[in-house]
């Protein structure tokens, strides 16, 4: 019995490998070499790559009917720090060392390219679970 490849997973595959920001593109690199000095480290930011994408996809794909043109960039580039505050906030709360380790590079999620371009080329024009799926795709490809 073979793999049946949905929608879902050809979009998911999409965004993981062909799509792949770091490798790929050469996006984000600022962060994902920042980070790399220990797989702790690197974990909190693929996570919180992972959450600020993901939820500035959803926000974004429910609210693309209503978002201006000429506004367009300025509302992502708020929703986009919105949930960057929330990451660079959970970290300090609970995880000290590990936000003291990273520093600056999780406040330049919002300037991230990968989640910039993403929400641009993908969230804006197409319905939620399709961005949300392409979100965890290209975050996972950050992450790997």
């Amino acid at each position: 019995m073979g793999f049946k490849q949905t929608w879902e997973w050809k979009i998911f595959i999409d965004g993981f490998w062909h799509n792949n920001a770091s490798f790929r593109m050469m996006l984000g690199l600022c962060s994902t070499l920042a980070v790399t000095n220990s797989l702790t480290n690197s974990l909190a930011m693929s996570l919180g790559v992972m959450f600020v994408s993901t939820s500035s996809s959803t926000i974004v794909s429910l609210m693309r009917r209503i978002i201006p043109p000429r506004v367009r960039m300025a509302v992502f580039m708020m929703v986009i720090s919105t949930f960057t505050i929330v990451v660079d906030q959970v970290l300090r709360a609970y995880y000290p060392a590990i936000s003291v380790a990273l520093g600056p590079y999780v406040g330049l999620i919002i300037t991230n390219c990968i989640i910039m371009g993403r929400v641009e080329a993908f969230a804006v024009s197409n319905p939620l679970i399709p961005s949300i799926v392409d979100a965890l795709g290209v975050s996972s490809g950050y992450a790997f």
